[in-house]
């Protein structure tokens, strides 16, 4: 039972930081399309600063380890975020053409859930792995 609860644990705090991630993108998103930027650049920038947020707090609270961070953990880190990245993209996409969604902002947070399932997964599974 504790192995579950700790997991729940760390899906709990995964999520509070992917709150403050959520809010980051969002905000940087609505101000960068705001501004005229095209929203493929728009997302990347924002989608960005959200992943540099999240490693922060991910590796230091979530998944906190016992040991110092690695380039390798880090390089793992981002090619789960390209990953999840790529789903948030496609759902933006999709529920443009298949939804007919015209408002980006809303667009995007129906991207929001597919992207943090994908990257929640990917994280615990490949970056912040349990070391034996």
């Amino acid at each position: 039972m504790n192995k579950y609860w700790d997991m729940f644990k760390k899906f709990v705090k995964f999520n509070i930081v992917g709150i403050m991630n959520t809010l980051l993108d969002l905000g940087i998103f609505a101000l960068l399309t705001w501004s005229g930027l095209g929203e493929g650049w728009s997302k990347t920038i924002s989608y960005s600063c959200g992943v540099l947020n999240s490693y922060f707090w991910n590796s230091r609270w979530t998944f906190k380890q016992e040991r110092q961070n690695t380039p390798k953990e880090f390089l793992l880190f981002v090619l789960v975020n390209l990953v999840s990245y790529g789903v948030a993209r496609l759902v933006l996409s999709l529920s443009l053409t298949w939804l007919n969604i015209a408002d980006a902002n809303i667009r995007n947070l129906i991207a929001t859930p597919a992207s943090v399932l994908v990257n929640f997964i990917g994280n615990r599974l490949f970056v912040f792995k349990k070391k034996s």
